[in-house]
């Protein structure tokens, strides 16, 4: 498998696996930038990529990002479309702070993870009630854990 890659700025620093174990490849911030507590910003990669059917592109933080920075990705995860690879989709990364100081991102440093996973596209087929394959279990939160 061949995943295309366009540099959008030719600053831009390509994916990569930080080794030969790593699931992701490390996604890299074109610019330096500061976010301040309880900003949100788009961090730029500087890159357009096209994922090839049946893998999706699917983007993860790092799990340093909230440990080092005290930020989050607000959607936890971020679909890049098979179809979102023209010449302005390029795949920034969401970020907000939750810190009580500004995190500061270098030119170059890791800032989320691009993960290829592959994804099937079911018939949806709507049902009745009565056809629901088992009972209730008592709904979201119904296994406890929480008080």
């Amino acid at each position: 498998m061949k995943v295309k890659v366009w540099r959008k700025d030719k600053r831009a620093k390509l994916p990569e696996r930080g080794t030969e174990g790593s699931i992701g490849y490390d996604l890299f911030s074109l610019e330096e930038t500061v976010i301040n507590p309880g900003e949100f910003k788009l961090l730029r990669t500087g890159l357009v990529i096209k994922a090839e059917p049946p893998y999706g592109l699917f983007i993860f933080p790092r799990s340093s990002l909230f440990k080092k920075k005290g930020l989050i990705m607000p959607n936890s995860a971020g679909i890049i479309d098979f179809d979102y690879c023209g010449e302005e989709d390029e795949v920034k990364i969401p970020v907000l702070n939750l810190g009580k100081e500004p995190a500061k991102i270098e030119a170059g440093e890791k800032i989320a993870q691009a993960v290829f996973i592959k994804v099937g596209f079911p018939e949806i087929e709507e049902i009745s009630k009565e056809e629901l394959p088992v009972k209730s279990r008592g709904g979201f939160g119904s296994t406890g854990g929480y008080k």
